[in-house]
């Protein structure tokens, strides 16, 4: 990001503007925490990430000053990113990933797994996808596989022979990301906006729904069918030659701190798949297995290993989870969604256009307060949606995974960009597949949904 700046300045000069623009207009306003200053703040830094005209880091720092300096918000709501478990989980997933690298444990599982897919490209892309999505059933956090497949992609890369700018690389790695991510919208504890939505319908509505019943409804079209758009997509945005033959050598046997860090990771992979039964955050799962790798003296990672850690992931994330809490804190999710069910042509009788405008609210908030905040900032108004609609507020609540798995731009969902982060893959070559993929979405993948809806006796 940081190149494209310097190549072109005019961006800088744009941003720098708005910048000053923005904190003028929240200094001589009210500084009480208004809808409005949280607005001119959400939309400025969404604009900033969206269009990647600064660093993304550089971007959450602003965005920490704005909401200080003109008292945008509390600073529990402002900093609570730093609260989050998903921003820790990042950090953890930093100090893991790089105590595989150093250990030699994603070498020793690239050479397991490489000589079977190394026939060729497509089928090189299509099982790193296969083993992204196979995963996302066994391991209930997104972050937590993200963590675990970047450094064994980054090894398989390098051992099929595609250099740091090759098409090839960029596929293998986007591929592993976004399968082990797009697609787990429709797998109930795979994702935070899944159990957020679980949760809020809990509380709101009295019930939640099954592990069957959700994947049912929406695993066939927007799981199964979008997994196999996004392996299309790849394959044409990013065309490469057949990877170079593997070594038919066994791989070299682990030392000692590749042997602690197999067991480590055992211990985490059991402790998320097991997460619903004893109840500790994966957050704090991870953090327990990057203490044991930070330790001084256990030789899984470099001496004074923070100096080598990038650490701006971290900070980005942080800002990301603030920015949602903004967003929902303020009433502006809520003042915005309000304005839509004003405004839209909601009623018993357009069934269609029910189905079609509840997906479109619930897309539109994605891109404002981040995914998860869709389900926080929905799912309260479900019985007004299910009196004006017609519907059940089941299938009210359930038309927000419509949305809320239609990501439009990458910094919509944290475990995305610490994928594309942690790997090298930059934000614009992600979009060439989140926005034609969000395209097909809505022009194919909604009406086959629907008519999938209609067939069950959803709608």
């Amino acid at each position: 990001m940081s190149s494209s700046v310097a190549v072109l300045p005019w961006r800088l000069g744009v941003s720098l503007l708005a910048l000053l623009g923005a904190l003028g207009w929240l200094l001589l306003g009210s500084a009480d925490g208004s809808v409005l200053q949280a607005g001119i703040v959400v939309v400025l830094c969404i604009g900033l990430w969206a269009t990647g005209w600064l660093p993304q880091w550089l971007t959450a720092l602003i965005f920490f000053t704005l909401c200080t300096v003109a008292k945008v918000a509390p600073a529990s709501t402002a900093f609570a990113g730093f609260e989050s478990a998903a921003t820790w989980l990042v950090f953890s997933g930093m100090v893991i990933g790089a105590a595989i690298n150093y250990t030699g444990l994603g070498e020793r599982v690239a050479a397991r797994v490489g000589p079977h897919l190394a026939s060729g490209y497509p089928q090189a892309v299509v099982g790193v996808g296969l083993l992204g999505l196979i995963a996302s059933f066994f391991m209930p956090s997104a972050m937590g596989r993200i963590v675990l497949l970047v450094p064994i992609l980054l090894t398989l890369a390098d051992r099929f022979g595609y250099a740091e700018d090759d098409p090839g690389r960029t596929g293998v790695l986007l591929s592993g990301i976004m399968s082990s991510f797009l697609p787990t919208f429709t797998i109930l504890p795979a994702n935070v906006p899944n159990n957020v939505l679980m949760g809020a319908s809990e509380a709101v509505l009295g019930f939640s729904p099954s592990y069957g019943e959700y994947l049912l409804l929406h695993f066939p079209i927007l799981g199964l069918l979008k997994w196999l758009l996004i392996m299309g997509l790849i394959l044409w945005q990013f065309r490469a030659a057949a990877p170079s033959p593997f070594s038919t050598e066994p791989p070299s046997k682990l030392g000692r701190g590749g042997a602690m860090m197999g067991a480590l990771l055992a211990f985490a992979v059991l402790m998320w798949m097991t997460d619903a039964w004893h109840g500790i955050s994966p957050a704090w799962i991870g953090m327990v297995v990057a203490l044991a790798c930070l330790f001084p003296g256990s030789g899984l990672l470099p001496a004074r290993p923070l100096q080598q850690i990038n650490l701006e992931p971290f900070i980005y994330v942080a800002g990301i989870v603030s920015l949602g809490a903004l967003a929902h804190q303020s009433g502006l999710g809520e003042a915005i969604a309000g304005r839509l069910l004003a405004v839209l042509p909601l009623s018993p009788d357009a069934t269609v256009g029910n189905f079609a405008w509840l997906s479109v609210i619930a897309t539109v908030l994605g891109m404002l307060v981040t995914l998860p905040g869709v389900p926080a900032v929905m799912t309260p108004l479900a019985p007004q949606l299910a009196d004006v609609t017609g519907w059940s507020p089941s299938a009210v609540v359930m038309s927000q995974v419509i949305g809320f798995s239609t990501v439009v731009f990458p910094y919509q969902s944290p475990p995305l960009i610490i994928g594309l982060l942690t790997s090298g893959v930059s934000i614009r070559q992600a979009m060439r597949i989140t926005l034609p993929l969000a395209l097909i979405t809505i022009v194919l993948l909604w009406p086959l949904d629907f008519v999938w809806w209609r067939w069950l006796g959803i709608i």
